[in-house]
């Protein structure tokens, strides 16, 4: 016999149209209706005792707009299934407009959701939405992704329907200042909560969209990340100026990738100048190849090494040249620079 909660969330997913299959790698639907029907326990767990000895479900206790709150905080728009769940377990919960406007919204939500998946140069299957929400990476470089899609990946991540995705490569989209925006735009404290890796490389990303990262960065969004591959974007002194405040309080950030992104001295001196002791604390590689850095930067460089900063950055030869072939700065000042960071460090 099928429980009464999981019939109803089937009930009204068949309604909205929506697919909510349940496979073994997955929590069933079963559980899901479970999980939303907690009231049903009783006691502390969403039932109060009413004076005439009847059960009422706190939840009904709630106004519209925190009944509101609370399917938005469950609305998946890669797994509807929860949020329409939960709307199925007491009658008392179908009614409320607020609750039916936040089921429409997360209808449409999904809707644009399952048409990202379908686009062809992303070649997912037919169960691409479910497929897709237990990603730990996506490869979509070179995907001619539009700004649309990316306010729907952006929607997507804003509400959490990405919880294990630890790589993405966006690079080569074109992506503009439009796209970048449309991404960023509403990523806040949550967003992306397992992001490692993020590569943005040749997207044609200027200075107001590095703003735009900068901003969900500060917003708390990817609190994990730990690369950081911004390459062939015009971002200027400017762009990097906007990036360096959320970036030096990123715990994990191990590896920055600016090679080609018409930085000069000025850049390289928001980056590194009057570092704070937990600012950049990780960081071991600084990828600044191919720019317009010049003995000025050394230098900058050489006084941030000498007053402690960057205490992890890697000073073998061949990766410190590296960070800064292709440069205006001499041989010699860059051995200056290197010699700054040895002398710093502790002998073996």
């Amino acid at each position: 016999m099928v429980p009464r909660g999981e019939r109803a969330a089937q009930l009204t997913a068949r309604r909205a149209g929506w697919a909510c299959k349940a496979d073994a790698k997955t929590t069933s639907l079963c559980d899901q209706a479970r999980h939303a029907q907690f009231a049903r326990d009783g006691g502390a767990r969403g039932y109060s005792s009413c004076d005439d000895g009847s059960e009422r479900c706190l939840l009904l206790a709630l106004s519209h707009d925190e009944l509101g709150v609370i399917v938005d905080g469950l609305a998946d728009p890669l797994q509807p299934v929860v949020a329409v769940a939960l709307s199925s377990t007491c009658k008392g919960l179908r009614s409320p407009p607020v609750l039916q406007a936040a089921l429409y919204r997360l209808m449409q939500r999904h809707w644009r959701a399952a048409a990202l998946c379908r686009k062809p140069s992303l070649a997912m299957s037919r169960d691409a939405p479910k497929l897709l929400r237990d990603a730990e990476a996506l490869q979509w470089a070179y995907k001619e992704l539009t700004t649309n899609e990316m306010a729907t990946l952006g929607m997507i991540l804003r509400t959490n329907g990405l919880p294990r995705l630890r790589h993405l490569d966006l690079s080569r989209n074109s992506l503009g200042v439009a796209g970048m925006r449309a991404l960023c735009d509403g990523l806040s404290h949550g967003a992306a909560p397992s992001l490692r890796i993020l590569y943005l490389g040749c997207n044609q990303l200027g200075p107001e969209g590095a703003a735009a990262l900068a901003a969900a960065l500060d917003r708390g969004a990817m609190p994990k990340l730990s690369m950081l591959h911004m390459g062939g974007n015009p971002l200027g002194n400017q762009g990097v100026a906007a990036l360096v405040a959320p970036l030096r309080k990123l715990p994990a950030l191990d590896q920055l990738f600016f090679p080609g992104c018409e930085i000069g001295d000025e850049g390289v001196a928001s980056l590194v100048a009057n570092l704070g002791k937990d600012d950049f604390k990780e960081l071991d590689q600084l990828w600044l190849s191919g720019n317009e850095i010049t003995d000025a930067s050394m230098s900058t460089l050489a006084k941030a090494f000498e007053a402690g900063g960057l205490p992890k950055f890697a000073s073998d030869d061949y990766n410190f040249r590296g960070f800064f072939r292709r440069n205006l700065a001499s041989a010699a000042a860059v051995q200056a620079a290197r010699d700054a960071l040895l002398a710093m460090r502790p002998v073996s």
